[in-house]
């Protein structure tokens, strides 16, 4: 088993590659992340751990970003349960439709 001592080193060695998993401070940063992210899931697998990183990053940005803030609290204010059965609904009309 490593050490923390050198995972430690492997972590920093991929921070200093992806700066951007320290996180993202602008807009410019967050598409060049999505940009990335969406690069890595064309190899899910061997990019997993990068992937699951970026995405916390991104996840970290969208919640506390300005930009964001109108789509987080209609987010919030969504029950869920009736959000379900809209989406129930919608699929089955669109069912319904194709036959």
């Amino acid at each position: 088993m490593l050490v923390t001592n050198e995972i430690t080193q492997m972590a920093n060695a991929i921070v200093a590659q992806l700066p951007i998993l320290n996180g993202i401070s602008n807009s410019d940063e967050h598409q060049q992340a999505l940009i990335l992210l969406e690069e890595l899931l064309e190899r899910y697998d061997e990019n997993l751990i990068i992937i699951e990183a970026l995405s916390n990053v991104i996840a970290r940005y969208e919640d506390g970003a300005a930009e964001f803030d109108t789509f987080n609290k209609r987010q919030i204010a969504i029950n869920p349960e009736t959000a379900m059965l809209k989406l129930l609904i919608d699929q089955d009309l669109a069912n319904t439709d194709q036959t």
